[in-house]
């Protein structure tokens, strides 16, 4: 896909751990967060596929914020654009978007800000 732009070697040594919380663990996060409240927070089974499931171009640039931060510390910010161009086609020619027997869910989470602390520092507000 990318050959050539970085020693293969990182390809094995990069890992992307995912974990899906359940609705009490995310409430007990948000609780043990002293910045944020819990106002509201909804589980949506199987929402509409337009909701879950968008265009291929969309959902490489959602993929891409998502994940860059951490490719570019691992890979380096030099493959970034042709690395997500690349995924955008792959993810184009795949079935990944369009499964019709594919079940989702979604989580709706609704957050206070609690305060918003201001320091003083150097003439900058750091919030």
């Amino acid at each position: 896909m990318l050959q050539g732009l970085f020693d293969i070697s990182k390809v094995d040594s990069f890992n992307l751990p995912k974990y899906f919380p359940f609705h009490d663990e995310v409430k007990a996060l948000v609780q043990r967060n002293q910045d944020f409240s819990l106002k509201g927070m909804e589980i949506l089974d199987n929402p509409p596929k337009r909701l879950t499931n968008p265009d291929p171009k969309s959902f490489s640039m959602f993929m891409r914020v998502l994940i860059e931060g951490l490719l570019q510390n691992h890979f380096g910010s030099e493959i970034m654009d042709e690395l997500f161009k690349k995924y955008g086609e792959k993810v184009e020619e795949s079935r990944l978007l369009s499964d019709p027997n594919e079940n989702s869910l979604m989580a709706l989470v609704l957050l206070k800000r609690k305060r918003m602390t201001r320091t003083y520092r150097d003439n900058e507000v750091v919030l």
